[in-house]
C-alpha cells in the first residue's frame, strides 16, 4: 500500500474507529485492511478498497474484490466472487459479507459457513463470533 493511502487509513481509523468500537470485551481489537486501491468518500464517511482484499481482525482473515468500511452505519462490508471468512473454528464464503462492531456477522447469498464440523449453507446466515474464538 503507499505511503499515501497509508496516510488516509490512519486519519481515517484516528477520526472515525471509535465510532465502531462497542464495549471493549465485544469488539474486534486489532484490524488489518490490505488493497490494490483505498478511497476516502468524506460525505458518506466510508472508505472503500477495490482489488485483492486481505482483512485480518483479531484471528479472522477475510478476502474479497471489494470491500466497504462504513462508519455511518457502523459496518464492514467486503464483497467477492465469493467473499471468504477463515480462523481456527470457521469457514465461510458468500458473495458477500457484513461485520458489525459487536462481533456479528451476515453471509450473504450463496452462503455456506463450516463451524467446527457443522455445515450451513442457505442465502442468508446470521452468526454471532464468541469472545473467545
Amino acid at each position: 500500500m503507499s505511503k499515501k493511502y497509508k496516510i488516509v487509513l490512519f486519519i481515517f481509523a484516528y477520526m472515525y474507529f471509535p465510532i465502531f468500537a462497542s464495549e471493549e470485551s465485544k469488539s474486534f481489537q486489532n484490524i488489518s485492511i490490505h488493497s490494490d486501491q483505498v478511497t476516502f468518500n468524506q460525505d458518506l464517511r466510508q472508505l472503500v478498497f477495490k482489488n485483492n482484499i486481505e482483512i485480518k481482525i483479531d484471528s479472522y482473515t477475510l478476502r474479497g474484490s471489494n470491500a466497504i468500511l462504513n462508519s455511518k452505519d457502523k459496518k464492514l462490508e467486503i464483497f467477492g466472487s465469493p467473499a471468504s471468512i477463515k480462523s481456527e473454528t470457521i469457514d465461510g464464503v458468500a458473495e458477500a459479507l457484513v461485520i458489525y462492531p459487536n462481533k456479528s456477522m451476515n453471509l450473504v447469498g450463496n452462503a455456506r459457513l463450516l463451524n467446527e464440523g457443522n455445515s450451513i449453507t442457505s442465502d442468508f446466515i446470521a452468526y454471532q463470533i464468541s469472545s473467545n474464538e
